[in-house]
This record gives structure tokens, sequence and C-alpha cells, in this order.
């Protein structure tokens, strides 16, 4: 994460997660159907039902730090927010 001209650029946020995610998908695919995952780092965390079960538990067990929640075969979404990309919105997470 950087930051320039007051924008945070998140690119490569979640780097480690999901190249390990992308290495192991096939196997997850095997091992974990209809599962939702939780990678942290290049480690799978753990295994849940829902999106929001692995969301509670990483955030209650890991703190706040990026984690990654997918489903194995899951492609990455794409998230746009233009009014913060262009500077239109900002967010003050220290206010």
């Amino acid at each position: 994460m950087t930051e320039s001209a007051g924008m945070t650029d998140y690119t490569g946020l979640l780097a480690a997660e999901e190249a390990f995610f992308q290495e192991n998908d096939m196997k997850f695919r095997v091992d974990y159907p209809n599962r939702v995952l939780l990678i942290h780092g290049d480690k799978l965390v753990g295994n849940f039902a829902t999106e929001a079960e692995a969301v509670v538990y990483g955030v209650l067990n890991l703190g706040e730090v990026p984690f990654l929640v997918r489903r194995p075969g899951q492609k990455a979404p794409v998230l746009t927010a233009p009014a913060l990309t262009l500077g239109l919105l900002q967010s003050h997470a220290d206010d």
C-alpha cells in the first residue's frame, strides 16, 4: 500500500494471499467444495460455510490485517470506488 498526492494505492495489498490461492485453487476445489476459505499470507487459516463466518473469524482471530475470503474456483471480484479514486470522497480512518 502506497500513498501519493493524497490517494492510497492498494495494489498488491493481498498479493501473497492471491498468489497462494491461485497456486492451490485446484486442490482447494477438491478438498473444500462449496466452502469459503480464509487465507492470510501463504496459509489457509480455515474453511467456513459462509463468507460472513469467515470474515468474523478473521477479524476476531487475525485482527486488523489483510486477509482473503473466497470460494475455491471463484474469480477475484473487481471492486471500484470511483469517488474515492478521483478524490471526490475521502476516507478519514484516523478521525
